[in-house]
């Protein structure tokens, strides 16, 4: 566009700058060449101090020459200039995860606006979401009248940019440059929050946060040093008006695991968790992180879990998610391969884990089957040692003892190729193995398991291996080493492990892990097979390692010099 055109050789913020000042001027039939910037501004009436101090840093230094290269233009061409895919491209990449317009779409839905609804975005980014309830409350009003949208941003530049994009377009919002966690008693009716993923509570300010919470939650548990995922959802849960909604976005590695357990406890006992979507990879623009949607309500007795892979379609070249069939399968199902419903009580028996996959999915639990816990005598990590330690102690192939790290474990044996140590370090006594112990990787996925067999030397376990120790039991050993390389067993692994980039599981989740109940003639078998089995690939790992030395020494052998 020609007007774009004549104000983009500046920087991005510059130039969106520009073009507000150049609208603001156009609509006060300001002659050119153009005032001063502080002129125009000066007599746009209500403009937030963060707003004018957004424009005034990114145009003064630069404002003479912008006066010399623009030139009369219409406001229609102005209007359109904000409008245009490329000025939102330009914005939405100064966004670390901005929502795919599918989400904003899905969250206006899942929050049913409706006609009087107080709606606020926490987190509003440049105010896409702000937009799109305030013409969504238009449409069900049918006029402006009585409309209430706010937007809230910790960073003053996006709240400056959401303001003007909602001014520029005509939408009346109020538009915040504050943090949501200051005291407020402005409650809304509808809510949304994309927040930062993975922020520390260190990042908030925690006495502030805590007393704001604990103001409207009695007993809201005490703020820690670790994720703030679900912090965010509380306050989410505390601004809303009684029978009002909330949508918060939450990654997948927030729904399981130690880090927020307390908060999501918390939260589903007082029965505010309604429904956990699942969203599939790519929907949050700078990210290819998972995350769910998670719906807020008073007064939940179940939680509705829905995996959103399973409404993804082929839109052209492109993934698309079919935000119609899975809003009308979360109103109308309970039980489907996509939706279920489950009541708190169970949701508590496993410990408040909120993964739809854990719920969703093929039934892992056999008819007869008791937790692997009652299988062993007990589950403990490797020596978790610093490197400096590990290197004090190293040896060489003929040392008195081997190290062994996950990645030695391999198609259910430990690697005959071990690291060598002068002497087992300090603080390893713990993880020197026994034959007949269990093998599991503490992280995967899949995750590597083997039974420790007999050696001339001793072998301690580094901390990225649980130790699963049977007491000298190989029967077992192998038994639930059939069972975990199984199928259903890699099941239960997966499903019961945290993480988005490296998953890791537990010895509290791997104790748990229904065990078929079967006799000791049956396990006897079980066993002897893999053993047998396992001998085999042991012998044949060496006859190709014998034969490939062969082959690189035919030349040795065949010729003389």
């Amino acid at each position: 566009m020609e007007v774009a055109w004549r104000i983009s050789e500046k920087p991005e913020f510059a130039t969106l700058a520009a073009a507000y000042v150049l609208l603001q001027a156009v609509r006060q039939g300001a002659g050119f060449p153009l005032p001063d910037v502080k002129v125009i501004l000066e007599r746009k009436k209500g403009l937030p101090l963060y707003v004018r101090a957004f424009l005034e840093a990114h145009l003064v230094g630069h404002w003479q020459e912008y006066r010399h290269v623009m030139r009369a233009c219409d406001e229609e061409s102005l209007v359109d200039f904000f409008s245009n895919e490329a000025t939102s491209m330009l914005m939405e990449c100064r966004l670390a995860c901005s929502p795919h317009p599918l989400v904003d779409q899905l969250c206006i839905e899942l929050l049913d606006v409706e006609k009087g609804n107080r709606v606020a975005d926490l987190n509003c980014g440049f105010g896409r979401f702000v937009r799109t309830a305030w013409f969504a409350l238009w449409n069900a009003g049918g006029s402006d009248e009585g409309i209430s949208v706010a937007g809230f941003s910790r960073d003053s530049e996006l709240a400056a940019l959401a303001f003007i994009l909602c001014d520029v377009t005509g939408v009346r919002a109020k538009i915040a440059a504050q943090s949501i966690f200051v005291p407020s008693k402005e409650l809304y009716d509808r809510l949304v929050l994309i927040p930062p993923f993975g922020l520390e509570v260190r990042a908030l300010n925690i006495p502030q946060t805590q007393r704001v919470l604990s103001a409207r939650f009695e007993n809201f548990p005490e703020l820690r040093l670790a994720s703030a995922d679900w912090v965010f959802v509380a306050r989410a849960a505390s601004l809303l008006a009684p029978g009002g909604r909330a949508v918060v976005a939450v990654p997948m590695t927030a729904l399981n695991g130690t880090q927020g357990a307390s908060y999501r406890e918390f939260l589903v006992r007082k029965g505010l968790i309604a429904s956990v979507i699942s969203i599939p990879k790519g929907y949050l623009n700078g990210t290819m992180a998972s995350f769910a949607l998670v719906v807020i309500q008073e007064n939940a007795r179940e939680v509705k879990f829905i995996n959103g892979e399973a409404y993804e379609r082929t839109c052209g070249d492109l993934p698309a998610l079919d935000v119609a069939a899975l809003l009308k399968d979360a109103r109308d199902l309970n039980d489907y391969e996509a939706v279920t419903t489950r009541t708190l009580e169970e949701i508590g028996g496993n410990e408040y884990n909120l993964m739809p996959d854990f719920y969703l999915g093929e039934n892992l639990v056999y008819n007869n089957s008791r937790p692997l816990e009652t299988y062993v005598k007990s589950i403990r990590r490797g020596a978790k040692l610093p490197l400096r330690a590990w290197k004090a102690v190293e040896g060489g192939p003929s040392a008195p003892a081997r190290k062994v790290a996950f990645k030695h474990l391999g198609e259910g044996v430990v690697d005959e190729d071990l690291p060598g140590l002068t002497e087992i370090p300090v603080g390893g006594a713990e993880a020197v193995l026994e034959p007949g112990d269990l093998l599991i990787s503490r992280m995967g996925v899949p995750f590597r398991i083997a039974v420790v067999d007999a050696r001339p030397y001793q072998m301690v376990a580094d901390e990225n291996v649980w130790i699963v120790r049977m007491g000298g039991d190989r029967t077992v050993a192998y038994f639930l080493r059939a069972y975990l390389e199984s199928a259903r067993g890699a099941r239960w692994l997966s499903r019961l492990s945290t993480g988005a980039v490296q998953r890791t599981i537990s010895a509290k989740h791997i104790a748990k892990i229904p065990v078929p109940d079967v006799d000791e003639r049956t396990r006897a078998e079980i066993a002897g097979e893999l053993e047998r089995a396992t001998k085999l690939v042991r012998e044949n790992r060496c006859r190709l390692g014998e034969s490939l030395a062969a082959m690189r020494n035919v030349w040795n052998m065949s010729c003389t010099e």
